[in-house]
Protein backbone atom coordinates (compact mmCIF):
# COMPACT_ATOMS: atom_id res chain seq x y z
CA UNK A 1 0.00 0.00 0.00
CA UNK A 2 1.41 3.57 -0.79
CA UNK A 3 1.22 6.58 0.88
CA UNK A 4 -1.86 9.13 0.53
CA UNK A 5 1.19 11.34 -0.89
CA UNK A 6 2.71 9.02 -2.94
CA UNK A 7 1.52 7.85 -6.71
CA UNK A 8 2.41 4.52 -8.81
CA UNK A 9 2.68 5.02 -12.36
CA UNK A 10 4.25 3.94 -15.27
CA UNK A 11 7.61 5.32 -16.80
CA UNK A 12 7.47 6.01 -20.16
CA UNK A 13 10.87 7.31 -19.92
CA UNK A 14 13.16 4.58 -19.22
CA UNK A 15 16.52 5.67 -19.96
CA UNK A 16 17.53 6.70 -16.20
CA UNK A 17 16.83 3.64 -14.83
CA UNK A 18 18.54 1.57 -17.42
CA UNK A 19 21.51 3.82 -16.71
CA UNK A 20 21.04 2.18 -12.53
CA UNK A 21 20.85 -1.23 -14.20
CA UNK A 22 24.02 -0.70 -16.59
CA UNK A 23 26.06 0.82 -13.93
CA UNK A 24 24.89 -1.43 -10.92
CA UNK A 25 25.18 -5.03 -12.71
CA UNK A 26 26.59 -4.26 -16.32
CA UNK A 27 23.61 -4.83 -18.15
CA UNK A 28 19.46 -3.94 -18.76
CA UNK A 29 19.40 -7.59 -20.33
CA UNK A 30 18.50 -10.35 -17.53
CA UNK A 31 18.19 -13.48 -17.36
CA UNK A 32 16.27 -15.59 -15.30
CA UNK A 33 15.82 -19.52 -15.57
CA UNK A 34 17.26 -19.62 -19.09
CA UNK A 35 14.92 -16.92 -20.38
CA UNK A 36 16.34 -13.30 -21.47
CA UNK A 37 14.72 -10.29 -20.43
CA UNK A 38 15.45 -7.18 -21.62
CA UNK A 39 14.13 -4.48 -19.11
CA UNK A 40 14.46 -2.04 -22.14
CA UNK A 41 10.95 -4.12 -22.99
CA UNK A 42 9.19 -4.83 -20.06
CA UNK A 43 6.71 -2.47 -17.99
CA UNK A 44 8.76 -0.42 -15.61
CA UNK A 45 6.33 0.86 -12.81
CA UNK A 46 7.92 4.09 -10.48
CA UNK A 47 6.57 4.82 -7.18
CA UNK A 48 6.54 8.78 -7.12
CA UNK A 49 6.50 11.49 -4.11
CA UNK A 50 4.02 14.10 -4.23
CA UNK A 51 6.45 16.16 -5.56
CA UNK A 52 7.12 13.99 -8.80
CA UNK A 53 10.37 12.55 -7.13
CA UNK A 54 11.11 9.15 -8.48
CA UNK A 55 11.53 7.09 -5.32
CA UNK A 56 11.62 2.99 -6.42
CA UNK A 57 11.40 1.67 -9.54
CA UNK A 58 10.40 -1.83 -10.94
CA UNK A 59 10.47 -3.81 -13.92
CA UNK A 60 8.40 -7.02 -14.37
CA UNK A 61 7.38 -9.53 -16.94
CA UNK A 62 3.64 -10.43 -16.94
CA UNK A 63 4.43 -14.16 -17.82
CA UNK A 64 1.13 -16.02 -17.03
CA UNK A 65 0.55 -18.10 -14.02
CA UNK A 66 3.87 -17.04 -13.14
CA UNK A 67 5.01 -13.07 -12.99
CA UNK A 68 8.86 -12.29 -13.13
CA UNK A 69 10.14 -9.48 -10.92
CA UNK A 70 12.97 -8.45 -13.19
CA UNK A 71 14.65 -5.87 -11.18
CA UNK A 72 13.71 -3.54 -8.71
CA UNK A 73 15.48 -0.53 -7.32
CA UNK A 74 14.72 2.18 -4.42
CA UNK A 75 16.75 5.29 -5.11
CA UNK A 76 17.18 6.20 -1.38
CA UNK A 77 17.50 3.37 1.22
CA UNK A 78 15.53 2.66 4.11
CA UNK A 79 12.67 4.69 3.54
CA UNK A 80 10.36 1.78 2.20
CA UNK A 81 10.05 2.65 -1.01
CA UNK A 82 11.21 -0.45 -2.69
CA UNK A 83 8.55 -2.09 0.04
CA UNK A 84 5.58 -0.17 -1.20
CA UNK A 85 6.40 -0.85 -4.84
CA UNK A 86 7.17 -4.36 -4.51
CA UNK A 87 2.90 -4.37 -3.51
CA UNK A 88 2.03 -2.41 -6.18
CA UNK A 89 3.91 -4.69 -8.57
CA UNK A 90 2.08 -7.84 -6.89
CA UNK A 91 -1.00 -6.04 -7.26
CA UNK A 92 -1.01 -5.72 -11.08
CA UNK A 93 0.43 -9.23 -11.03
CA UNK A 94 -2.40 -10.64 -10.11
CA UNK A 95 -4.69 -8.69 -12.23
CA UNK A 96 -2.71 -9.85 -15.10
CA UNK A 97 -3.89 -13.85 -14.03
CA UNK A 98 -0.45 -14.57 -11.97
CA UNK A 99 -0.69 -17.12 -9.32
CA UNK A 100 3.24 -16.48 -8.14
CA UNK A 101 5.64 -13.88 -8.46
CA UNK A 102 9.41 -14.77 -9.10
CA UNK A 103 12.61 -12.66 -8.48
CA UNK A 104 16.34 -13.85 -9.55
CA UNK A 105 19.05 -13.07 -7.46
CA UNK A 106 22.78 -13.77 -7.47
CA UNK A 107 24.97 -15.27 -5.06
CA UNK A 108 26.39 -12.03 -3.96
CA UNK A 109 23.48 -10.24 -3.52
CA UNK A 110 23.06 -10.71 0.65
CA UNK A 111 21.09 -7.62 1.01
CA UNK A 112 18.43 -8.52 -1.73
CA UNK A 113 18.35 -11.53 -0.04
CA UNK A 114 17.58 -10.68 2.99
CA UNK A 115 15.00 -7.67 1.82
CA UNK A 116 12.93 -10.73 -0.35
CA UNK A 117 12.52 -13.14 2.65
CA UNK A 118 11.23 -10.46 5.04
CA UNK A 119 8.44 -9.72 2.11
CA UNK A 120 8.12 -13.62 2.25
CA UNK A 121 9.62 -14.73 -1.15
CA UNK A 122 10.53 -18.89 -0.39
CA UNK A 123 13.70 -20.30 -2.26
CA UNK A 124 12.63 -21.67 -5.36
CA UNK A 125 15.71 -22.66 -7.09
CA UNK A 126 19.18 -22.72 -7.32
CA UNK A 127 21.70 -22.42 -10.65
CA UNK A 128 24.88 -22.86 -9.25
CA UNK A 129 27.78 -21.54 -11.77
CA UNK A 130 24.69 -19.87 -13.93
CA UNK A 131 26.27 -16.85 -14.47
CA UNK A 132 28.85 -17.99 -16.63
CA UNK A 133 26.42 -19.36 -19.00
CA UNK A 134 24.54 -16.51 -18.77
CA UNK A 135 27.75 -14.25 -19.80
CA UNK A 136 27.84 -16.14 -22.75
CA UNK A 137 24.41 -14.60 -23.84
CA UNK A 138 25.41 -11.31 -21.49
CA UNK A 139 28.87 -10.87 -21.80
CA UNK A 140 29.07 -7.45 -19.62
CA UNK A 141 27.54 -9.10 -16.77
CA UNK A 142 29.88 -7.64 -13.31
CA UNK A 143 32.30 -10.10 -12.14
CA UNK A 144 32.34 -9.17 -8.82
CA UNK A 145 29.44 -8.09 -6.82
CA UNK A 146 28.35 -6.95 -3.06
CA UNK A 147 31.66 -7.10 -1.46
CA UNK A 148 34.12 -7.98 -3.87
CA UNK A 149 32.02 -11.30 -3.54
CA UNK A 150 32.34 -13.67 -6.90
CA UNK A 151 29.23 -13.29 -8.95
CA UNK A 152 28.94 -16.88 -9.91
CA UNK A 153 25.31 -18.41 -8.97
CA UNK A 154 21.57 -17.84 -9.52
CA UNK A 155 19.54 -18.24 -6.61
CA UNK A 156 15.01 -18.29 -7.80
CA UNK A 157 12.26 -17.09 -5.08
CA UNK A 158 9.37 -17.10 -5.55
CA UNK A 159 6.04 -15.79 -2.88
CA UNK A 160 2.30 -16.17 -3.98
CA UNK A 161 0.07 -13.89 -4.44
Amino acid sequence: MTRDDEQVREIVDKDAFLAVMMRQWGSHRMMIGLRLYDCAELPLLGLFSAEGRLLAAASWSPDGEIAVLCALHALTEGQGAAVRLLEQVKIAARRSGARKLRAMLTNDNMPGLAFYQKQGFRFSALYVEAIDTYRSVIPTIIKTGYQDIPVRDALELEIGL
